[in-house]
This record gives C-alpha cells, structure tokens and sequence, in this order.
C-alpha cells in the first residue's frame, strides 16, 4: 500500500501551502546568525505513522520543529559512512492514474541505502548511531551530511528550516572519504567479478 507524507520538501512551505506562513516564524534569526547564511527553504510536512523515510542525508544544515506528534530520528554521522553501503535501485514513477511504472527503459538508477526500513541500525553493525525523539513542541539540529532515517507518530506535522552549507573544509574532508570508499567498493566488485 502506498503511504502518503504531504509535502515534496523544496520549500513546500512557500510553494504549497503558503497560507501557514502567517503562523510559523520563517525565519529563526538565530540559525541565520549561527550558519551566517540565509534561509534556503522551509518545508512543511504531515502524516501518520505509516510514513517512514529511507536512510539519506542532506546538503543543509536542517533544523527540524515538530508542531504536533512525534518524530523520531535515528542518526548516524558521516564517520560511519565507510559502513553505510549504497545499492542502485532502478527509478520508478506513479503516472496520473497512480499507477507505478519504470522510468524510461527501466536502466536509469537511483543509488539507496538499503536498510531495514523500521530499524535501519540492524543492518548497519560497527556504526554510530543516536535515537532521539522529538516531540511537539522540540525542535532538532540535524548537521548537514548527517544520514538519518525518520519515523513519526500518527497525525504528525512538522516544519524544517533547510540553510546552505558552507562548502569548506568539513565538506571537502566528507568529498574525499566518499570518494576514497566508493573506489575501493568498486575495486572489490571488480575483484570478485560481480
């Protein structure tokens, strides 16, 4: 069964659902003043505890406020991504009759993180990770980067604060980890012939 989260993120809360914005502060000061850079985009999200993310992370620094509910947050930080293992996946898509199709001649990928989509840290053994809760109310600092897996209990809205990252040194620090662990992950592929 599909489950559906209302929001497309990328500034949903400008771009959807514009009418909220009189009752949400759009612009925390004192995250602008901490990441000494603008607001990029706000993004409203609702659902019920059906709606489960996959393990990802974001190019923003992220503050994350629940207004009703719960959400929860398994965290891991990005040390642990010589562990965490992408997998390509082919794309699909809904047409408009909902229908799920593959995209084009079905060849295009997409790379997940395919991991147990209620307890990711099983999967995941010699990682990091932090659980918290975040109830309404409460608001999360989710440092960009950061992969994260989020659950929520039913009825939940929330709104997320995404601001730039400042592409320095940690940025280019986490490019070369990456990089050096995707080459060595390909080095074995082509050692075991798969």
């Amino acid at each position: 069964a599909v489950v559906s989260t209302q929001s497309t993120g990328n500034d949903s809360l400008n771009l959807e659902f514009s009418q909220l914005l009189k009752d949400i502060d759009t612009c925390p000061r004192w995250a602008s003043e901490a990441f000494a850079t603008s607001l990029d985009a706000i993004n409203f999200w609702m659902g019920d505890g059906r709606a489960i993310s996959s393990l990802h992370k974001d190019p923003y620094e992220n503050i994350y406020s629940v207004v009703r509910g719960s959400k929860t947050f398994t965290l891991f930080p990005p040390i642990d991504r010589a562990r965490i293992r992408y997998t390509p996946f082919p794309v699909w898509r809904f047409d408009e009759n909902g229908v799920l199709h593959p995209e084009g001649d079905g060849s295009l990928t997409v790379p997940w993180i395919d991991v147990n989509a209620v307890d990711p840290i099983q999967d995941l053994p010699g990682t990091h990770p932090l659980v918290v809760t975040v109830h309404a109310g409460e608001t999360l600092y989710l440092p960009s980067y950061w992969f994260h897996h989020v659950s929520q209990s039913h009825g939940t809205i929330a709104v997320n604060f995404w601001y730039d990252i400042d592409y320095g040194p940690a940025y280019g620090l986490y490019s070369v980890v990456d990089a050096v662990i995707r080459h060595k992950l390909e080095m074995v592929r082509e050692l075991l012939g798969s």
